[in-house]
């Protein structure tokens, strides 16, 4: 049966790609400009130094010093500090792939990578003060709010997601004996490289997926019948549709949310939410990054995170914007 309904669903999609070739060409273009404008610039250098900060040990360091506290609070081993820390400068999918670096490296298990790569997928400062903050609500203010919301609902994540039982308690490691820092540089930047590659791959994918599914009709359906309900949350149709669009590609999603989406609380509420959950192109970026982590307990944490964010910037934003 799941061959069957592949089949017929990667025939749809020839047939589809045939229709609307033109459009999705089109499509391409604009996210091949967003990924050598943006994504790329963005993601290189954080990919680069969390290959760098594994091989020389930099991980182990920051595990040393931070083992207590993620132990006790979040049943992690230490050196899950440097990618619960780059997840939250990086941007996804990088801290979710230096969790999967961990795993490799030996300094984790498998069980403690996953939970890891659930809650440090996060998006980076650049973004959500830049992007969100300055060119979407005008407002550096607004940009911090939402950086601020979006690593304490990761943290409560983080906590409420957490594997049952303590790691055992590891004694401090000495670092290992390192290459050359010419090696060491030069397998960082081939690695960056790679996964640089890999997430725009999945930004192209997904752009044509939504441009398909505008085309068809198919999104408009969705909205016109999630309408109601988000309406009384003080989202219009614009931002319904806003909301729907970046569930399945983030940035998107999130260009639409101008003043007529509705009011600025539900806005704020809507963006805190799609970038918590980073949309399915995020998901299987994340998928791709990990390397063998199951893809299950990431789709929990970004579920678990996106709802905790918008309840979050709901209830704060009364307290400290208005």
């Amino acid at each position: 049966m799941k061959q069957w309904c592949a089949c017929m669903g990667s025939l749809l999609f020839l047939v589809l790609l045939c229709c609307y070739s033109a459009d999705c060409t089109q499509a391409v273009r604009t996210a091949l400009q967003l990924c050598l404008t943006s994504a790329v610039p963005s993601l290189f250098p954080f990919f680069a130094a969390s290959s760098l900060a594994i091989s020389s040990g930099l991980a182990q360091s920051l595990g040393n010093r931070f083992a207590p506290l993620m132990r006790h609070v979040f049943h992690l081993p230490g050196c899950g500090a440097a990618a619960l820390f780059l997840g939250f400068l990086g941007g996804y999918p990088a801290g979710a792939r230096m969790a999967a670096e961990l795993w490799h490296s030996s300094l984790c298990t498998k069980e403690e990578a996953a939970a890891l790569a659930s809650v440090c997928n996060n998006t980076g400062p650049a973004f959500l003060i830049g992007m969100c903050g300055c060119g979407l609500f005008h407002s550096v203010r607004l940009g911090v709010f939402l950086y601020v919301v979006h690593i304490l609902s990761a943290l409560i994540t983080a906590f409420l997601l957490r594997p049952r039982q303590l790691p055992p308690a590891a004694p401090s490691r000495p670092l290992p004996e390192q290459l050359p820092f010419c090696s060491l540089l030069t397998q960082a930047v081939l690695s960056a490289g790679r996964s640089c590659l890999m997430v725009s791959a999945f930004i192209l994918f997904f752009s044509v997926v939504l441009c398909l599914l505008r085309l068809t009709g198919i999104l408009s359906a969705i909205c016109a019948m999630a309408d109601p309900l988000l309406f009384c949350i003080g989202l219009s149709d614009i931002g319904v549709q806003s909301l729907f669009t970046g569930l399945v590609e983030l940035t998107q999603g999130l260009a639409p949310l101008t003043p007529s989406a509705g009011s600025t609380v539900s806005r704020l509420a809507a963006a805190s939410l799609l970038c918590a959950f980073g949309g399915l192109s995020v998901l299987f970026q994340t998928a791709a990054a990990t390397e063998g982590l199951p893809v299950s307990r990431c789709v929990l944490g970004k579920c678990t995170h996106a709802c905790i964010s918008a309840l979050l910037c709901v209830f704060l934003s009364h307290f400290l914007l208005f």
